[in-house]
């Protein structure tokens, strides 16, 4: 699972990916604030290359300016883009979901939940799931977004957008193991990380 890359250099991560079935991309591989991209649709080129891909937007996706560009160069890499969309993977069915009212994809998540077997989400912002997903039939959802909260006191984050100062959800397991969150591999903003280092995550299904 690699979250929150940011456009930042990534040639450390690819070699976690020998020996996995999968890389998981739950979004902002670009970002926002510079309305930058190259570097994060290099690494989905790269991980594409290397192991099947799958790939979810976050907010840094759907505040670029040149939306539609992105995501189309997104496609071409040949990591599997999911915006509101799932597909089998040998005994899995991987989803991506963004908030409906957010993206031109109608809401996917009715025939989502019907498919039979094991139902793994990739959903960028952890507050969405509480909102919106923590209901329903889903196994496991994978989120990002929060950057561990920044800053971390013992195991206390201390901002996270969308849930402001002493967020809930920053890192780790919640909804008794229905929930992941990963604290994320960049940093887009100025201030630093602290006792929060960047972090992919190797996630065994059983």
């Amino acid at each position: 699972v690699v979250s929150d890359l940011h456009n930042e250099p990534f040639d450390d991560l690819l070699p976690l990916a020998e020996g996995v079935d999968a890389v998981l991309v739950p979004g902002d591989i670009s970002n926002r604030y510079r309305q930058e991209y190259a570097q994060g649709i290099a690494f989905l080129r790269a991980c594409a290359r290397l192991r099947p891909t799958f790939f979810a937007p976050g907010n840094h996706e759907i505040r670029q300016k040149r939306y539609e560009e992105l995501m189309g160069l997104a496609r071409e890499t040949g990591a599997e883009v999911l915006v509101n969309r799932y597909v089998p993977f040998h005994d899995l069915w991987i989803g991506g979901w963004y908030d409906p009212k957010k993206v031109e994809e109608p809401d996917m998540m009715a025939a989502f939940e019907a498919q039979e077997g094991v139902k793994l989400l990739l959903c960028h912002k952890p507050e969405f799931y509480r909102k919106y997903l923590r209901g329903c039939k889903v196994d496991l959802t994978i989120a990002g977004h929060a950057h561990g909260g920044q800053i971390r006191l013992g195991q206390q984050g201390l901002y996270a957008p969308g849930q402001y100062f002493f967020p809930r959800y920053t890192k780790g397991w919640e909804n008794g193991g229905k929930l992941l969150i990963s604290a994320g591999a960049g940093n887009p903003c100025r201030m630093p990380r602290w006792n929060n280092p960047c972090e992919a995550l190797l996630l065994t299904v059983d």
